[in-house]
């Protein structure tokens, strides 16, 4: 049995916590595929989508990098700020023209020592973050490659698509490249597998988007 990751209104709510909580503070903004911090540049901010997109990135102890999320409006990002320099390797990239909201990370440490709520809220964040990271592993180590991927388009329209009067969701267009990265395979045999959700109607897809009925796909994983 697969964990089960945290719901999309629940995730709301506790990010609606911490948001209550934050001041408002300078803003920045990138375009499509820019930097905002790499592997070899650990964050100094604490950051809040305020519009469009942002891939987040980890390095596998293999060297492998592997894509953790994508980030939508009124998400944080930047935790590991707070590490010490030998801390993890992460990297964030716009995925779409973005808006960022930054906050250096020693005025949120001050911040947190002056509104406990927001520190409990922030930690209610990165807690249901963890469990959904913990949900894929477990998905990694016991899913086949066709349910990976089924499991992660129908996550990622969850989050980021919109329904529309048909009954399919459409969503921003989302590379076999990145989708590799995401479940943890290659280009080649993301590219079989999409083809076959094609095929049978699961998904149809350009470079403006993605339309995918969630019913039908729901079927690759019963």
């Amino acid at each position: 049995m697969v964990a089960i990751t945290t719901s999309p209104k629940t995730q709301t709510r506790y990010y609606e916590d911490v948001l209550a909580h934050l001041p408002a503070s300078k803003t920045t903004e990138y375009n499509k595929g820019q930097m905002i911090y790499d592997f070899d540049h650990r964050p100094r901010n604490i950051y809040l989508v305020l519009k469009g997109t942002v891939g987040i990135s980890n390095l596998a102890e293999d060297g492998t990098e592997v894509l953790l999320d994508i980030l939508r409006s009124e998400e944080l990002f930047g935790e590991s700020a707070f590490l010490e320099p030998r801390g993890r390797s992460e990297r964030a990239q716009a995925t779409q023209r973005v808006l960022l909201m930054t906050w250096a990370a020693s005025e949120m440490e001050d911040l947190v020592s002056k509104r406990p709520r927001l520190g409990v809220g922030l930690l209610q964040v990165l807690i249901q973050r963890n469990a959904d990271y913990a949900g894929r592993i477990e998905s990694m180590a016991m899913d086949t490659i066709e349910r990976r991927l089924a499991r992660s388009l129908l996550r990622f329209s969850e989050r980021l698509g919109t329904p529309t009067e048909s009954g399919f969701v459409w969503m921003m267009p989302l590379s076999q490249e990145m989708l590799s990265r995401y479940v943890g395979t290659s280009r080649e045999i993301v590219s079989h597998h999409m083809s076959r959700f094609r095929k049978n109607g699961y998904v149809d897809y350009s470079r403006t988007g993605i339309r995918l009925h969630r019913d039908t796909l729901k079927t690759v994983l019963d």
